[in-house]
């Protein structure tokens, strides 16, 4: 008998749990002590925070316990935001934490027009920002355009440099790539870094290294290429050399 007992009580406290599990949270929204009443944006660069919300759409009287998913759907859209994630802190504040996409060179088409990472052009006015970033084309005799792919490895290999050496990437005027994958930068004025990405760090300071000591052999002539392309050395070009671009 008594065995029968508890089991019947586990089953009703196991149902109870249950119809908690389904009713708690509902009411928990339904709680004035949960509203939403501050609002933190972090992590914004370029946008505003009032037009960050603006475009969450966080609706009033909005619930910290509410699912944010629908409001992370709608900054996700935006051109300029990679990710978003919104947290809350108890008892009223919602965090919004956001990841914008960062301009990290330009792409010339009938204007110049700021890439982030990936390759997605920006809607960033590069006069507004004062953007002085490098620009990304085609290399070859014959004008041609970037290709998606081709973009997105300039504008990735640009990044990836930026957190390497910034102040590289801030001597670097434009960076280009040929048709056999090639990626050529235009550093010191118009002297020619040619590799393949990604560029380790390491053989990015071999090359400048070999850059500066040809500088001071032969000070009497222009260096037009150093080339990094060939496992374990660094290849130094002057002008007048044969098949020098």
């Amino acid at each position: 008998m008594r065995s029968l007992l508890r089991l019947g009580f586990c089953a009703l406290a196991a149902y109870g749990m249950v119809f908690a599990a389904r009713w708690l949270p509902d009411a928990i929204t339904e709680l004035d002590f949960f509203q939403a009443r501050k609002f933190e944006v972090v992590g914004l660069h370029v946008l505003e925070e009032d037009y960050v919300l603006q475009v969450a759409s966080i609706p009033q009287f909005a619930s910290v316990f509410e699912d944010p998913g629908p409001w992370e759907e709608r900054l996700k859209k935006h051109p300029l935001i990679r990710g978003v994630v919104i947290n809350r802190v108890l008892p009223g504040t919602l965090v919004v934490k956001v990841e914008e996409r960062t301009p990290v060179a330009f792409v010339a088409s009938s204007v110049l027009e700021p890439v982030d990472r990936d390759g997605h052009v920006l809607p960033l006015d590069p006069r507004a920002y004062r953007l002085d970033l490098p620009l990304l084309r085609a290399a070859g005799t014959v004008e041609r355009g970037l290709s998606p792919s081709e973009l997105k490895v300039l504008a990735t290999e640009v990044e990836r440099l930026l957190a390497d050496d910034p102040s590289f990437v801030a001597g670097v005027s434009e960076m280009s790539i040929d048709v056999e994958g090639d990626v050529m930068a235009t550093i010191s004025g118009n002297v020619l870094l040619r590799f393949r990405a990604p560029l380790p760090y390491r053989r990015l300071r071999e090359g400048l290294a070999a850059l500066q000591d040809a500088g001071r052999r032969r000070p009497a002539q222009r260096i037009t290429v150093v080339d990094l392309r060939y496992a374990d050395q660094v290849v130094v070009s002057y002008e007048g050399q044969r098949g020098q671009p």
